[in-house]
């Protein structure tokens, strides 16, 4: 009897602890965390760096007619900006800003407007960075732009457009393009 008492006894010890062994984890995961530190006058708020622009709903007869989409913005925003340029320690100020924008696929007749790259999306049919004044923007040249003076948030004004390439009729669906962008303070 005596054992009987010691076995129940040790059975019991042990569901109680297997039972608090499975009630510690009742869920798990894992969060990564990433930055870079820059040497630079801004950083780009994180809302900015790697950002997807919603460039609306346009029709086939709409687009086709008009050649492109209403322009929608596309800002960057910067943050904790010391535009007495750190970096030089000449305190001379930073007032401008080179935007550089660049993309991996672009028409073959114009360089400068990004192909849409969504696999079976609409064809005849890519995106047009402008600056704020709704100039076509150059890929892979320089656009200047105009920093505010002793201001710390900076926030940089661009658009996008879809646009139809010159002697093509777009036809219905999906557009993305990506566009890469490299800044230059002086």
């Amino acid at each position: 009897m005596y054992m009987g008492k010691k076995l129940l006894l040790a059975t019991a010890m042990a569901v109680i602890v297997s039972g608090a062994a499975f009630a510690d984890d009742q869920g798990s995961g894992k969060i990564t965390f990433k930055g870079i530190v820059i040497d630079a006058p801004c950083s780009i708020a994180p809302d900015s760096v790697d950002k997807e622009v919603d460039l609306g709903e346009v029709t086939t007869a709409v687009i086709n007619a008009n050649k492109k989409s209403t322009p929608v913005p596309v800002d960057i925003n910067l943050e904790n900006c010391q535009l007495d340029d750190p970096a030089d320690e000449t305190d001379t100020p930073i007032t401008k800003v080179d935007v550089t924008f660049t993309s991996a696929a672009t028409d073959a007749a114009d360089t400068s407007l990004m192909s849409n790259t969504y696999a079976s999306g609409a064809q005849n049919v890519g995106v047009r960075l402008l600056d704020n004044a709704e100039s076509a923007i150059t890929l892979g040249e320089a656009n200047e732009v105009e920093l505010l003076a002793g201001s710390t948030p900076q926030t940089l004004h661009f658009k996008a457009v879809m646009e139809v390439p010159t002697g093509k009729t777009a036809t219905a669906g999906q557009v993305e393009a990506t566009a890469n962008y490299v800044l230059m303070y002086k």
